[in-house]
């Protein structure tokens, strides 16, 4: 079973988490692409990034940096951190 280090929580089962996307701002200048182009049709290219991810059970949000290229979370923070 994968599981998460959370800073306030301990060891939880990855399953209790919603990944809810990229803490990424979106560019002021998107060229030719639209928006809906911009969030849906990228490249996903493998990198380490920021995700949002929300505990259901305690209605918490997390900051999960996380390896897109393994699928392995290198750090877990509170969404005040």
């Amino acid at each position: 079973m994968k599981t998460i280090n959370c800073p306030l929580l301990g060891w939880r089962p990855v399953s209790e988490f919603t990944a809810a996307g990229v803490l990424e701002p979106e560019p002021a200048d998107l060229g030719e692409m639209s928006a809906a182009q911009w969030v849906f049709e990228r490249n996903n290219v493998p990198m380490r990034r920021t995700e949002w991810w929300y505990h259901g059970a305690t209605q918490l949000w997390f900051k999960v940096l996380r390896d897109t290229a393994t699928d392995t979370i290198i750090d877990v923070t509170t969404a005040r951190d």
